[in-house]
């Protein structure tokens, strides 16, 4: 989602995001409301680190992926007010609930798991 809140294109998230993700559609609210009146992030370093798939459990309609990322520093800025910055951080978790659907995958549930 890196892209989507550097430039304020959502598209390609759009494209991948099923309708009920919540966690897809707070990342699309979020980059269009930083740029839609002029707001802008810097694009920031990211490592993913690890990655981990894991099949569909029994009661579940997705697969799940975790992955891990080591962010940079994040700066940002919303119209008429100072830039913000956000320090690195190492170890950041991900989970996404995934699924494959009329030929691509699709996200259907993300989560930003606390350190």
């Amino acid at each position: 989602y890196r892209y989507a809140y550097m430039t304020g294109n959502t598209t390609e998230l759009a494209k991948m995001s099923e309708d009920r993700c919540v966690f897809c559609k707070s990342v699309i609210d979020d980059a269009v409301e930083l740029h839609k009146s002029g707001g802008w992030a810097n694009k920031w370093e990211q490592d993913v680190t690890n990655i981990r798939y894991y099949e569909k459990l029994e009661g579940y309609d997705y697969n799940l992926v975790h992955v891990y990322i080591n962010y940079g520093q994040m700066t940002w800025c919303y119209p008429g007010k100072s830039p913000e910055t956000a320090d690195p951080v190492e170890g950041q978790e991900l989970k996404f609930g995934v699924r494959y659907v009329n030929g691509r995958w699709m996200i259907g549930e993300g989560e930003v798991i606390s350190k």
